[in-house]
Order: C-alpha cells, then structure tokens, then sequence
C-alpha cells in the first residue's frame, strides 16, 4: 500500500489482492492512516484484481470515519471484477467513483 499527498488529498494506492491474509496488514494501517489525516482521500484501486468481502468493509469503515471529521473517501480505477463486486453489493451507491485518478482528484477541486 502506497500513500502520497497530491494538494490536500491523501491519494492511497492498495495492492492488488485484497483477500483475508492482505487485509490483516493492510487494513489496520489503512484505518490509521485515515483516522490521522481527517480530510479528502482518494482510494485508486487500479492495482486490485481481487477484493474480498473484507475488504468493502474496510473501505466502508474509513468512509465513516473520515465523514464525521468533514472529510470523504473516495474511489477511482475500479477493475472490472471489482467494479462488478462494487455493483452486485450496492457499494457503489456509497462512494463516489471516478474512471480515473485525474478525476478522482478533480472532483475534489470543485
């Protein structure tokens, strides 16, 4: 998991397997790393091929802490297995998505 700031948005890069073994490093880190920055965040998935139900979860939770401290998660680069998972279960009515990270971060400036 790689992370960067791009202006005031923490842009995080996840690995491509997202199955139960990933997210026991993964997702403590992600958590923190949201919970300190309390502000815009762009999560590209450009690199997931898989992403287990775990991981939605995740993603969800930071969703929620970031909102309460004025800020959001974001979604950009969603492989198409993904992208289905995202559909079949609805997550796709809980995040903003964006094709790509150019308009994941433009969306930010508006």
């Amino acid at each position: 998991m790689k992370q960067e700031h791009i202006g005031d948005v923490l842009v995080i890069t996840l690995p491509a397997r997202l199955d139960a073994a990933a997210l026991a490093d993964v997702e403590p880190v992600f958590n923190a790393i949201i919970n300190a920055h309390q502000g815009k965040v762009l999560v590209d998935m450009a690199e997931v091929g898989f992403a287990a139900s775990l991981a939605l979860r995740m993603l969800l939770m930071g969703l929620k802490s970031a909102q309460p401290l004025g800020g959001d998660v974001r979604l950009c680069s969603l492989q198409p297995p993904v992208a289905e998972i995202f559909r079949k279960s609805r997550f796709d009515t809980l995040f903003k998505i964006y094709p790509d990270r150019a308009a994941g971060l433009a969306s930010y400036a508006g």
